[in-house]
């Protein structure tokens, strides 16, 4: 279970200057990602800021956010449809979505496998799966992870993108990956350096 001051400070960074810009950046990114696909579900959407600036972009696209914090749920927006719930088990149909994507969770679940099969399922064939995952050789990364009371030290699962992407590759067809946003210092940056870049994603499409 996270804890309660964990949400509090998490929720904060992105009122300060460098979370807003942070995720102005990714909402971008995702956005641009998404457009065309009606029915999304968001795993491990925290407190749904992100999804919040897509629903405002697009009222009609179907947008359903699941986290398994009830914690984090609790501070997101009530106009944005959440629910508790776990991305090893989802209780959703086979082939319910058209786009499922990872904003910095996938990372974060212990049973990673489970949680790509899960959402290889519950994806229609020609869906589109996109994971934003933390970079973890890049020092934005570890100036966090060094911070011995930080979230991510505290709750990250998974230290191997490799790993993910022998997972990732079983069950799609990769489109793209590549790492994305910069940040150096207090700054975002455009650069694809793997010691700068914050992220790294992969894009697949079910087979």
């Amino acid at each position: 279970m996270i804890e309660e001051n964990e949400v509090k400070k998490y929720v904060q960074f992105y009122s300060t200057p460098l979370g807003k810009k942070i995720l102005e950046h990714e909402t971008r990114f995702v956005d641009q990602k998404l457009r065309g696909h009606k029915k999304v579900l968001s795993i491990g959407c925290g407190p749904a800021l992100l999804e919040e600036r897509l629903h405002q972009l697009h009222p009609d696209m179907d947008i359903i956010c699941l986290d398994n914090s009830k914690e984090m749920i609790e501070q997101a927006p009530k106009e944005i449809s959440i629910v508790y719930g776990d991305a090893q088990h989802l209780e959703y149909e086979d082939n319910s979505f058209d786009a499922v994507f990872y904003v910095t969770s996938l990372e974060f679940i212990q049973n990673v496998k489970k949680a790509i099969e899960e959402t290889h399922r519950v994806l229609k064939v020609k869906g589109l799966l996109l994971v934003l995952m933390l970079n973890l050789t890049s020092r934005y990364f570890k100036e966090k992870y060094n911070t011995s009371d930080s979230y991510i030290r505290k709750n990250i699962k998974h230290a191997s993108i490799d790993k993910i992407k022998i997972l990732f590759s079983q069950n799609f067809h990769i489109i793209d990956e590549g790492y994305f946003l910069g940040i150096t210092e207090k700054e975002i940056v455009d650069t694809k350096d793997q010691s700068i870049a914050s992220l790294y994603v992969f894009e697949g499409e079910k087979q």
